[in-house]
């Protein structure tokens, strides 16, 4: 068992008559065992205000509904039977907490909110054990598959082997994309085992690259012993989130590509840009930016990453190049 805890520092203003998102990530993935949810909030009447969390698989929980009157601010710890729906969940994704103040006046402001997981690890595999076959040259090569899209924003990894001689080895590893990285190029040395973890400051060159498809391992031996086995290898990505945003009413290839390159990848990056921010970006860019209307981008977003398709068609059916007609 393990706890995983995160925060946001946000200090953002509610908007009257209107709500505010904002997301956590957890990278690791774990079976949710319980969940506390922190929230801390600044308004003068907590009547106005009700307070939901959404979970990576898309399960909505209602945490406070208008209660509290004419008390103001909150700074309160969820807990309990309300959340029990999210047991047996996996933590890794998107954590989206949404606040929205449902009347005119008084303004507010979501100081700070956090996670605290109380998990068990999901069932794990053995790593499986590689042997050269007998070429030329002795070369192994091992790969692994990764299924989630991102881009990766930090790098390391861990290699376990054996060798009649290590010095006479050149170890790399290659991203989906084609790039290789040599970590080890027949560096001197008379050590027989070798097990050794790669710092993002080796791997600085990943950053950027799409986490999706296969990475492989590559090990080149120049020794005459053609024995020798790979025990283990991992590799471990900081990544952020990539997904279509073309599927956004009133984005096409060309504003995806200046979002994206905004380090806005992710439906929830999107649901979580002022609308201001986003006319910024597009005025950088009049000759793309100057037909479009990103009023309504937010709003699409967010049903898109709480996995509400029918919703978001119907929204879209009421658009017209992103804007309402």
């Amino acid at each position: 068992m393990f706890t995983l805890s995160k925060e946001n520092r946000i200090n953002a203003s509610i908007p009257d008559q209107d709500s505010l998102s904002d997301a956590i990530y957890i990278n690791r993935d774990g079976k949710i065992q319980s969940i506390k949810v922190s929230v801390a909030i600044q308004h003068p009447y907590m009547g106005d205000i009700s307070i939901k969390l959404l979970s990576p698989l898309g399960t909505e929980v209602l945490l406070q509904n208008r209660e509290g009157g004419a008390n103001d601010n909150i700074n309160k710890v969820f807990e309990g039977e309300a959340l029990e729906v999210l047991q047996g969940q996996s933590t890794k994704g998107s954590w989206i907490l949404t606040v929205q103040d449902h009347a005119a006046q008084d303004d507010g402001i979501l100081d700070a909110w956090g996670l605290d997981l109380t998990c068990n690890e999901f069932e794990s595999y053995k790593s499986e054990i590689f042997i050269a076959d007998s070429t030329e040259e002795e070369q192994l090569v091992s790969t692994q598959t990764c299924r989630f899209n991102g881009r990766v924003t930090k790098a390391e990894a861990e290699i376990e082997l054996e060798h009649p001689s290590i010095g006479d080895l050149i170890i790399s590893i290659l991203a989906p994309s084609g790039k290789e990285i040599i970590l080890r190029d027949r560096e001197e040395t008379d050590k027989k085992f070798l097990f050794r973890t790669w710092s993002n400051v080796s791997l600085q060159e990943f950053v950027g690259e799409s986490t999706l498809g296969t990475w492989a391992l590559k090990i080149k031996s120049f020794h005459s012993d053609p024995s020798g086995s790979l025990k283990h290898w991992k590799i471990r990505f900081h990544y952020e989130s990539e997904e279509d945003l073309k599927v956004i009413e009133g984005i096409g290839p060309k504003v995806e590509n200046i979002l994206k390159a905004n380090h806005i990848y992710s439906y929830v990056d999107l649901a979580t840009t002022p609308v201001s921010a986003l006319l910024s970006l597009l005025e950088e860019n009049p000759e793309i930016g100057q037909f479009h209307e990103p009023q309504s981008w937010p709003q699409q977003s967010l049903l898109a990453a709480q996995g509400r398709w029918v919703d978001l068609e119907a929204l879209k059916a009421d658009l017209h190049g992103g804007k309402i007609i």
